[in-house]
């Protein structure tokens, strides 16, 4: 008995959702949601977010279901209300029977696309994980054309000098004043949008009068100007269609690309034919110039003209100019041309996918930490694992002790920039990846596996690439064992180079490890380690030493040892 009291109590010791309100517009005193129910509760810190979802969440009718679900959307910065169907509908049929609904606004950052499905999936998956009694009912995505603003932009500064001077002393300043003026390089002091095309007099006599902000305005020392483009929509005009942003950069692009594949083709023609891809070139000004300047209103042909010209020539003379200047034909020029523009264009999907995928996360919220511990465990790892390639290197493929040579630090962080730089870039394409699965709401139906998923395959392509570095150190070692076989002196590897020597004992009996000592034929050797040098036998297929002052090493030259 006395633990059932004390499970009541507790799931009644939630914050309730706020109750109805009353016609003063305040929520009853006897209501959940009421001044001295709210009164020791503080805002849940919001999150960063660009997308509004409202969702309508029908809740079982109970005063402790209702409770533990604004706990749990409040919880996570989600904004919650009462839904109160109007009296004149059927609303409060859809939500079922013995359910109220309550309106709550989900608040996501990233696309727009799955933002919807994202607000969906958290709320059912809240509900699921918590045993809550919650279902939705509807959602909608909030937007608003922000993007887009059709007012007139006036801009005030003050009022510059009068330009009427005789033509014999001309007013320099004035002249240079107005230059500016017209250029839109000049202080502005006071920026006004309003609705339509109000005129500049009538607009100067309610400012005159006090009126917006309420601030002093003496048109005698300001001056209202309209800048170039920032005229309003009439108000009688039908209004625009939104056009999204890869509408308008789309046939830029396009146009952009053909413009750099005509200054390839003229590079390539001959003859009358160099004028095909030139007359293709003066065909794209007018649409290029057109889809740069439409943005409110036509612009005149001339400057239609003037922009598409200064955006197609250019392109098109640095397509000649590359497939003049680089060596090899104009069709191979322009296939490497192609594979760098896709290169350069992964890098930068890997470099948004991974401004997203830290973008309001753990790390970016613990960089200023987190960033300073990994710099000193790179700089350490870094000659770690230069100095487990080398020994790779010269244990399994020689039999050499690693400590045998001397091989400076700076070697082993070359040896160990290759493959550590490998992992750390599959590592950050599988951080991008993960990071537009973020952007698109995508890791929302599998959170707990991405959460799991992701840093598993980062160690494992980390791994993999070491790895793959451990079996290139021991390729490069082979590759010297074939080399010393056949009497040639094998390519260095990351400061550690083998040379081809004769070995000749200074008496007939001194003490050889792992013998005996072949005097009749090159050995390889790494140089020496303190008063010993390490020798291999590309014959025997071993390794051995012998105390330097016991033998006499030379280099091996074109003739056979003696």
């Amino acid at each position: 008995m006395l633990r059932t009291l004390r499970t009541a109590t507790r799931r009644s010791a939630g914050r309730p959702v706020p109750g109805p309100r009353t016609e003063s517009g305040t929520a009853g005193s006897g209501d959940p949601g009421g001044p001295g129910e709210r009164a020791d509760t503080a805002p849940a810190p919001a999150e960063p977010f660009n997308r509004r979802i409202e969702v309508l969440a029908a809740v079982v009718d109970s005063p402790d279901e209702t409770s533990l679900a604004a706990q749990l959307l409040e919880g996570r910065g989600w904004s919650v209300r009462p839904w109160l169907p109007r009296d004149d509908t059927a609303d409060a049929s859809a939500l079922g029977p013995g359910r109220v609904g309550l309106l709550v606004e989900v608040r996501l950052h990233g696309a727009r696309f799955g933002a919807v499905q994202a607000a969906v999936s958290e709320i059912e998956n809240l509900a699921r994980r918590h045993q809550a009694g919650m279902w939705v009912v509807d959602a909608f995505l909030i937007e608003h054309d922000l993007t887009h603003d059709y007012r007139s932009v006036f801009h005030a500064h003050r009022r510059l000098p009068e330009t009427s001077a005789p033509s014999n002393s001309p007013n320099h300043r004035a002249w240079v004043t107005a230059l500016r003026a017209s250029l839109g390089v000049i202080s502005t002091v006071r920026i006004l949008k309003q609705t339509g095309r109000p005129s500049v007099e009538a607009l100067e006599r309610r400012l005159e009068r006090g009126t917006l902000t309420g601030r002093p305005y003496d048109p005698q020392r300001l001056q209202l100007r309209i800048p170039i483009g920032m005229e309003g929509r009439d108000p009688d005009a039908p209004p625009p269609s939104p056009v999204s942003a890869w509408r308008l950069a789309g046939p830029v692009l396009a146009g952009l690309g053909l413009a750099v594949a005509c200054g390839f083709a003229t590079a390539a023609a001959h003859g009358l034919f160099v004028l095909v891809p030139l007359l293709v070139a003066c065909a794209l000004v007018w649409p290029v110039g057109h889809e740069i300047t439409n943005r409110r209103e036509e612009r005149s042909l001339a400057v239609t003209m003037v922009w598409g010209t200064a955006a197609v020539a250019p392109i098109t003379m640095a397509g000649l100019l590359l497939a003049l200047i680089m060596p090899g034909p104009p069709a191979q020029v322009a296939c490497v041309t192609a594979y760098a523009v896709l290169g350069v264009a992964l890098c930068v999907l890997i470099l948004y996918g991974l401004g997203y995928a830290l973008v309001h996360s753990w790390f970016s919220r613990n960089a200023n930490w987190a960033v300073p511990a990994l710099v000193p465990a790179l700089a350490l790892s870094l000659p770690w694992f230069g100095g487990l390639l080398h020994t790779m290197y010269l244990k399994a493929g020689f039999g050499v002790p690693s400590d045998a040579i001397q091989v400076s630090v700076y070697w082993s962080y070359a040896a160990s920039l290759k493959p550590i730089g490998i992992a750390l870039g599959l590592a950050v394409v599988v951080l991008a990846i993960a990071g537009w699965l973020r952007h698109y709401h995508q890791w929302v139906h599998a959170r707990g596996m991405v959460r799991i998923g992701v840093p598993l395959m980062s160690l494992f392509v980390i791994g993999i690439s070491l790895t793959a570095g451990l079996v290139g150190a021991e390729a490069a070692a082979n590759r010297a064992r074939v080399a010393a076989a056949s009497g040639e002196t094998p390519a260095a590897y990351y400061g550690v180079q083998g040379r081809l020597v004769c070995v000749k004992p200074v008496s007939k009996e001194i003490p050889v490890f792992n013998g005996p000592l072949a005097t009749t034929r090159s050995l390889l050797t790494f140089g020496t380690s303190g008063d010993r040098v390490w020798l291999w036998d590309p014959r025997r297929d071993q390794s051995l030493s012998v105390r330097l002052e016991d033998v006499v090493v030379t280099e091996a030259g074109a003739r056979a040892c003696s």
